[in-house]
């Protein structure tokens, strides 16, 4: 082993593979949902994913933000905000909080390594497929919810 990095540890940016190998949504607490493509509409709901309507970036975005947490417990998709992908190089993008979609209703940013064609095949066939303990909400959003210690 050397003390000196070579052209294979680093991505086409210059950045370690080692760290921006995964993309955001890896360790995400709300990829199950992005799975079975269950959308939130709005913010303040723990279940649902952000990707299809409120902007979350993370399914293209290459960072190790939930496995590196911040001082060691939170991300920002942890706590129900949409990645905004701030480690990408065409940071900041005009609008944080809006999923740009083209005519059919598809995001115009697809999932890294995913086709239009694929995505909407798996789409239909997730979203028919999904669990009903997904689809319903865990919590009603006025419901105070007591946490065990």
């Amino acid at each position: 082993m050397t003390d000196s990095l070579s052209e294979e540890d680093l991505d086409e940016y210059q950045r370690l593979k080692i760290i921006y190998s995964t993309t955001t949504q890896f360790g995400c607490p709300r990829s199950l949902y992005f799975s079975y493509k269950i959308s939130l509409k709005e913010f303040g709901h723990r279940e649902g994913c952000l990707y299809f309507d409120l902007g979350c970036r993370g399914s293209f975005t290459k960072s190790p933000c939930n496995i590196i947490l911040w001082n060691n417990q939170s991300s920002k998709t942890r706590v129900g905000t949409p990645c905004f992908g701030c480690t990408e190089f065409d940071f900041p993008t005009f609008n944080f909080f809006v999923t740009e979609k083209n005519r059919s209703g598809l995001p115009k940013r697809l999932p890294l390594g995913v086709s239009r064609g694929a995505y909407t095949t798996y789409s239909a066939i997730a979203r028919a497929s999904a669990p009903n303990f997904l689809v319903k909400p865990l919590y009603k959003k006025d419901e105070k919810v007591e946490w065990l210690e």
